[in-house]
Parts: structure tokens; C-alpha cells; sequence
């Protein structure tokens, strides 16, 4: 019941993310309305504005991953999480108002948005590590982050209908924004941080999720200040972060200018765009649920070829998609590409939590903050590289795009299977793999 309250949760809170992705092809109401009152280029008709907004986003997210662990340390994933979700919840339901008052108005309703957002990478982490067992890991980490992808398969045709409906573009965010507060006060109610005192774990369960697992007890603030040192220099942090850098960047690419490139390059109208944005998504989904117990499996595959086939491989196979959209013209391949894609795109997840498990030890929550942080920083650099690359969203603009994405997102994650460490120093439990 706790992964499942929690998987609804992170579905909701990146749902809220991406509306803006969709229903910014459905807002020439509010183009109309100005126009009867100034001749004015109105935001939404600039590219540079609207990358603004996703800008904007990103932006939040940063703030919001900054004090992220120490909140969480301070007064548990339950109450941050919470907080964290109802302030995405907020910038929602306002955010039609904020449309209605200008560009300003809007870029704050985002920056609530991120900040509500900024906290998912860190909860996958921290409620995997507390909750599943430690042989489960990968199933734990693939089920959590499949939300990224169910939230694209829930959002895109409900905004797609809804934005062709007499309800109109505004009742998206009210509908996403009062769900989430309802699920997040929900959340609060039943989670707890510590499986023990959760009133209905049994010992039997709690005995299967503290098998293999060191309980350390409270160290000191200065050998604390060491471990903290030792992570932001390890040199395999740094490979994590770069291979996530890279399949964020194709990942951001997909979610947030999926619709803008399904609509306005391919030219598909807004609910064959709603609905040919989700359905890969519906496939990447059943991909990642079955690759998290393949990975905890596959016991008898070394944990470096096993970093192949579930980091490497997919991104590369990602890349030729992002190769076959630059070269063609064709809608029907295209489409074909994009899908590829996106079904692959969330798959480096896997491996990198558990690596990064490895590497940091019982201190996974900050790893997965400076991952989540990496993240975050690639959503805030991309709009502005997208808004000077393809002004006019044209296809010879995107072409040229997508084949940099291409090669960015090759040569970030080729290093890291073949210098991620696998096992070696001492760490939180001498069977973990991968």
C-alpha cells in the first residue's frame, strides 16, 4: 500500500509539471481575448516565452532540491514530501489565473510547480531504501519512477479531450490540482518514515525489509561532514550525475516538446497529439515494470554487463531514434522514432540508483539529491538552447536539434558502465549488486 500511495503521488506531482507542456497548444483563447484590446505579440506566441516558462519550472526545482536533505533530515520524507506536494498543488489550480494575468504570474505558478517537483528523484530513493527489501531494490526503483511515464499516459489524452471539450483548458489544472491535494493529504495520513513503527507492518514484514541492511545508529556531525565530502568528490558521483545529465536531457527533450514537435512539426492536431504522445508512454511503462525484477534477477550476469544491457544499451538504442526524427520527414516514421524513444528513455534510472547506492552508502538520499539537482539544472539550460535553436519550430530547426541531442546523450552515458564501480570498498550491505 505505501509504494502504490506514493507511485499516485509522484504520478500527480509530475503530472502537474507537464500540463504546461500540452495545454500551451490549446491556450489561443487567451491569444483571441488580447487581441480584441491591443495588437500586441501576446507570450504565448513567442517560442523564447514559452521555453521561459519551462525554464521557470526548472528553476523552482533547483531552490527546491538545495535544502531538500536537510529537510528531510530534520523532519522526515513524510512531512517535506507533503509540503513539497501541496505547493505543486497550489501553482496548479492558479495557474489558469496566472495565464489570464500575463508572462510574470506565470513564471511564479511554475516556480511553484518546480519546487513541488524538485523533491521526486530523492523520495524514489529514500522510500526504496526504507521500504523494499534489499534484494528488491530495482523492482522498487523501476515501479517509483514508472510514475514519469504513467503521468504522460494519464495527462496528455485527459488534456487533449478536455482541451477540445466545452470544460476548456482551465478545467485541466483544476482537476489535477485539487486530485493532488486530496492524495497528499492522504499520504500524510497513512506513511510513516520508519517501517517499524508503521502500526501495519508485521514483524515478518519488518523482518524481510531489515534483511541484509546495516541499522546504524547516530554518528557524529563531523564524521557526518566527512561522508557528505567523500560523496560530492567521488569521481563515480560524478560519472552517475553525467550519465543522468544525458538521459535527462533526452528525457526533458521528450516530455516537455513532445506535443510542441508532434503538433507543430508533424502537424497533428491537438487530440491526436494528446493521444500520440501517450500511448508511448503506456509502452515505456509495461518496459520499465518488467526490467526492475529482471535486474534483480539476473544474479547470475556479472553486475558490469548488467550495467550494459540496462544503462547503456537502452540510451544508445534512444539516440538512433533521436538520429531517425532529424533525417526524416515522414510522419509515420517519425512517430515510429519518437515512440523508440520514449519507451527507452526512462531505463538509466535503474542502474544509476543502484550504483549510487554502492557508492554512497547509507547517505543515498543526498546522491540522489545531486541527481536530482543535475537533473533539474539540464530542464534549466535546454528551453534556452531549444528557443535559440528553433525559434520558428520548424522541421529543418528540430532536425538539427535532435541530431546534437543525439550525440550529447551518447557521449554522456558511453563512459559509465565501464567505470562505474560495481563493488570494491565497504558498503551498506556486502550482497548488493549492480
Amino acid at each position: 500500500m505505501i509504494v502504490y500511495c506514493r507511485l499516485i503521488c509522484i504520478t500527480c506531482t509530475n503530472a502537474n509539471m507537464i500540463l504546461m507542456n500540452f495545454t500551451v497548444i490549446c491556450m489561443n483563447d487567451v491569444i483571441i481575448e488580447q487581441k480584441t484590446f491591443t495588437n500586441r505579440t501576446h507570450w504565448l506566441e513567442k517560442s523564447s516565452d514559452i521555453s521561459l516558462t519551462f525554464s521557470a519550472a526548472a528553476v523552482g526545482a533547483i531552490f527546491g532540491t538545495i535544502p531538500a536533505v536537510t529537510f528531510i533530515a530534520k523532519y522526515g520524507i513524510r512531512r517535506v514530501l507533503t509540503v513539497y506536494g501541496l505547493l505543486s498543488a497550489a501553482g496548479t489550480i492558479l495557474m489558469p489565473l496566472a495565464v489570464n494575468n500575463g508572462l510574470i504570474t506565470v513564471l511564479i505558478a511554475r516556480l511553484f510547480q518546480g519546487i513541488g517537483a524538485s523533491i521526486l528523484y530523492s523520495s524514489i530513493g529514500s522510500i526504496s531504501e526504507s521500504w523494499s527489501p534489499i534484494t528488491e531494490i530495482g523492482t522498487f526503483v523501476a515501479f517509483l519512477s514508472s510514475a514519469f511515464q504513467i503521468s504522460n499516459i494519464v495527462t496528455m489524452p485527459t488534456a487533449g479531450f478536455l482541451c477540445e471539450s466545452s470544460l476548456g483548458w482551465r478545467s485541466i489544472y483544476y482537476i489535477f490540482g485539487g486530485i493532488t491535494v486530496v492524495l497528499y493529504l492522504v499520504f500524510f495520513w497513512y506513511y510513516n518514515d520508519a517501517p517499524d513503527k508503521h502500526k501495519h507492518v508485521s514483524s515478518k514484514e519488518l523482518k524481510n525489509l531489515r534483511d541484509g541492511k546495516i541499522i546504524t545508529s547516530s554518528t557524529s556531525k563531523s564524521v557526518q561532514n566527512v561522508k557528505f565530502i567523500q560523496i560530492f568528490t567521488n569521481w563515480e558521483v560524478f560519472e552517475i550525475t553525467l550519465a543522468i545529465i544525458g538521459g535527462s536531457t533526452s528525457v526533458i527533450c521528450l516530455n516537455n516538446y513532445g506535443p510542441i514537435y508532434l503538433n507543430k512539426v508533424l502537424g497533428l492536431n491537438i487530440r491526436e497529439t494528446g493521444y500520440s504522445n501517450a500511448i508511448p508512454y503506456f509502452f515505456a511503462a509495461i518496459v520499465k515494470f518488467g526490467a526492475g525484477p529482471i535486474t534483480d534477477k539476473l544474479a547470475h550476469i556479472t553486475e558490469r554487463i548488467r550495467l550494459i544491457l540496462f544503462a547503456l544499451l537502452p540510451q544508445i538504442t534512444m539516440a538512433f531514434g533521436y538520429l531517425v526524427m532529424s533525417m526524416t520527414s515522414h510522419v509515420i516514421i517519425a512517430q515510429v522514432a519518437y515512440t523508440i524513444s520514449v519507451v527507452l528513455a526512462g531505463l538509466n534510472v535503474i542502474g544509476m540508483v543502484k550504483c549510487a547506492q554502492i557508492v554512497a552508502e547509507k547517505h543515498l538520499t543526498l546522491i540522489m539529491a545531486v541527481i536530482s539537482m543535475s537533473s533539474w539544472v539540464s530542464a534549466f539550460i535546454l528551453p534556452i538552447v531549444i528557443g535559440i535553436i528553433c525559434p520558428t519550430n520548424s522541421h529543418s530547426e528540430w532536425s538539427r536539434f535532435y541530431l546534437y541531442v543525439a550525440i550529447f546523450v551518447i557521449l554522456t552515458n558511453l563512459p559509465f558502465p565501464f567505470l562505474a564501480r560495481v563493488s570494491g570498498r565497504k558498503r551498506v550491505v556486502p550482497e548488493t549488486k549492480f
